[in-house]
């Protein structure tokens, strides 16, 4: 087999990709903005006529960007089964301590406060799958964390191929056929989600989101393989159709299959050229945008919790007939602060202490 072309990154961080995880982050930040704040109990309005709704395609790059970084950091220990309880070890670090804290949070809230959350927040089912990041037909109890249940599932998948080895390959393919196939059918055009309610837990696994993790493991290979000719341009058109779609074609998500993959090809080609460039030539960035990328999950996991305490005071202190716009700004800047800090005061010294509290474990026994 051809061999890389560059050993992987130990860290797998370039700053290219730094910056637009950080961009991904406030996307959607700004997305649940808007919708927060045109809920009926706070100020019933979007602000900018609405333009915030296509925020969200800010997780498409992020399920793209996950599956490019696993498989170019692990790529290599295909085939040996002993290093799964790393890279185990590793995916339950980065994930779970951050978003322990905050579900703790939340489900104690929503038992002492009746009147905080919806009753599938205080569901005992919900609550202890949210525990495990395992998906259900209803919500986790912290909503974002919807995209971490389709991590793990992808996390599953690819540990599976890491313990069976080059002949478990042809997974990948048929997942993505799979995925293709069914979101080609009735399920890629039920605005509702009804169809996806029906059929689970099959429409989860066969959600056009996991395919966006499997087109980041195509990155990941081609960039293994090969050069990529003219980065920047690979780069530039890949910001440009991404930023012009989410701007300009908003309608375009209503099918879910040709949405999602609206999003995440322009993604691919980001990654591509991005890493290219990088990797021929080291390209610093400014010390905020690094900390913003080193902070975007905790942005992720904490805006919305941030959002909905500032939203609360914004809204009894300043009345409604304030500038949505210039309010707007403000809670996304605020809520993006706090998920800064909760990185530099939480989410860092929590993996830390679990980091250690694994390797005693491990040492023990």
């Amino acid at each position: 087999m051809t061999q890389a072309i560059i050993a992987p990154a130990s860290n797998g961080k370039f700053n290219l990709i730094e910056i637009g995880r950080a961009v991904a982050a406030i996307l959607v930040v700004f997305h649940h903005t808007g919708s927060l704040m045109s809920q009926p109990r706070f100020y019933g309005a979007e602000p900018f006529r609405g333009h915030f709704e296509n925020f969200n395609v800010g997780v498409d790059f992020f399920f793209v960007l996950s599956g490019f970084i696993i498989t170019w950091i692990h790529r290599g220990d295909i085939g040996q089964a002993g290093r799964v309880g790393n890279f185990a070890r590793k995916r339950f670090l980065r994930i779970f301590p951050p978003y322990w804290i905050i579900l703790i949070f939340l489900v104690v809230l929503y038992q002492v406060v009746p009147n905080a959350g919806v009753a599938s927040q205080r569901d005992p089912v919900n609550i202890l799958l949210s525990v495990f990041l395992l998906p259900y037909t209803a919500q986790p109890v912290l909503g974002v964390a919807w995209t971490l249940t389709h991590e793990i599932f992808f996390y599953g998948l690819f540990a599976l191929v890491i313990a069976g080895g080059q002949r478990l390959l042809w997974l990948f393919p048929a997942w993505a056929l799979a995925i293709i196939a069914w979101n080609l059918g009735p399920a890629g055009v039920d605005p509702t989600g009804q169809y996806a309610r029906d059929h689970f837990p099959l429409s989860f696994m066969l959600s056009a989101f996991n395919l966006e993790f499997l087109m980041g493991v195509a990155a990941a290979e081609i960039l293994r393989l090969k050069r990529i000719p003219y980065p920047l341009l690979f780069v530039l058109t890949g910001v440009v159709s991404f930023l012009g779609l989410m701007l300009f074609a908003t309608e375009i998500q209503h099918h879910a299959l040709f949405g999602r993959m609206a999003f995440a090809i322009p993604s691919v080609l980001f990654v591509l050229g991005a890493v290219e460039m990088e990797r021929q030539k080291s390209l610093p960035i400014p010390r905020l945008l690094a900390l913003l990328g080193a902070a975007s999950y905790a942005i992720y996991l904490v805006h919305p919790v941030a959002l909905s305490f500032f939203l609360q005071g914004f809204s009894r202190l300043l009345g409604t007939d304030n500038s949505l716009e210039i309010i707007s700004l403000v809670l996304a800047l605020l809520a993006t602060v706090t998920g800064v800090v909760y990185h530099i005061v939480v989410e860092t010294p929590a993996i830390s202490f679990f980091r250690k509290t694994l390797r005693y474990s491990w040492q023990s026994n």
